[in-house]
């Protein structure tokens, strides 16, 4: 992952090389009761949406999804508002990640510290949820 500052997002790099604040996906854990509060940005991860793509068919297979706050179905991933995903689809998600074998070491690595991050935080969460910026 990039280097940041403790009030920074990290940023997890395959082979976006462009400016920083580009378009992109923040990861952030949730969990249903309210009183828990939200993520503190050195627990999210933000992923370039040239790096996103290389997980994006796994993610876009779960859907349609229901809002587990609205209990609204959404029927596609959304790259400009918030994809809350519970945590049983993100097995799946995790599951087909995992099962993918690419040649490229550098890829292999960018997969393999996506899934320990998430893995990670969906001990402690009700699922993640993926916010575009588009």
């Amino acid at each position: 992952m990039a280097s940041r500052s403790k009030s920074e997002i990290p940023v997890l790099l395959y082979g976006y090389a462009g400016p920083r604040r580009n378009i992109g996906f923040t990861f952030s854990r949730y969990n249903l009761n309210m009183e828990e509060g939200g993520s503190a940005p050195e627990e999210m991860l933000f992923i370039y949406e040239e790096d996103f793509e290389y997980l994006k068919p796994a993610v876009a297979r779960v859907f349609p999804v229901a809002n587990p706050f609205t209990g609204e179905e959404q029927t596609s991933l959304d790259p400009c508002w918030e994809n809350p995903i519970p945590k049983s689809l993100w097995e799946s998600i995790l599951s087909e990640l995992e099962q993918q074998r690419v040649r490229d070491s550098e890829l292999q690595d960018f997969l393999n510290q996506f899934i320990s991050w998430a893995r990670n935080h969906l001990r402690t969460a009700d699922g993640i949820e993926i916010t575009g910026n588009l």
